[in-house]
């Protein structure tokens, strides 16, 4: 069965209490779909309230997934050791639109992943994505779900990878 890394974002469901408050995984969305698949999907968040997640399912899920709103496919690679530099500049441009949308600097990036992509491997982004996030907190002003808190580790992309073969 074919899989895919997409990046995604969380939606937050709002209870009237910090207890009955959440976030989750967009991708969730999609359980249905890819457990009828038999398919699986495993994430990591990232910067920006994100999650970068890897999904196995039919190719027409990995399809709907990628044109819905709110998900980026990231290139048509799975395995961690495929080199990207068969990208276009279109689409290596996404992606790096895409980084510094999360929260990422130019200079972050410039200074991890080299400007020709020949051989930068889909590990080496997938790792610079999943350096850090910030930590989620209720605000009690706003009654709302904010996440500006604390830097923390993010899930290593080899135990993502790992989980979904």
């Amino acid at each position: 069965m074919p899989a895919a890394w997409f990046i995604c974002g969380y939606k937050t469901v709002l209870g009237s209490t910090a207890s009955s408050s959440y976030r989750y995984c967009m991708m969730d969305d999609f359980t249905p779909a890819i457990q009828t698949d038999k398919g699986a999907w495993s994430e990591s968040e990232i910067l920006g309230g994100n999650a970068v997640v890897k999904v196995r399912a039919s190719d027409p899920v990995l399809a709907t997934i990628a044109v819905t709103p709110g998900f980026i496919r990231i290139s048509t690679h799975v395995s961690l050791t495929d080199t990207l530099g068969d990208l276009t500049t279109s689409q290596r441009n996404s992606i790096l639109v895409k980084i510094q949308a999360l929260g990422y600097s130019l200079t972050e990036v410039q200074s991890s992943l080299p400007t020709n992509w020949i051989s930068v491997t889909l590990k080496q982004v997938l790792k610079f994505i999943t350096q850090r996030r910030l930590d989620s907190r209720w605000d009690t002003a706003t009654k709302n779900i904010l996440v500006d808190g604390p830097v923390q580790a993010c899930r290593s992309i080899e135990s993502v990878d790992a989980e979904v073969q």
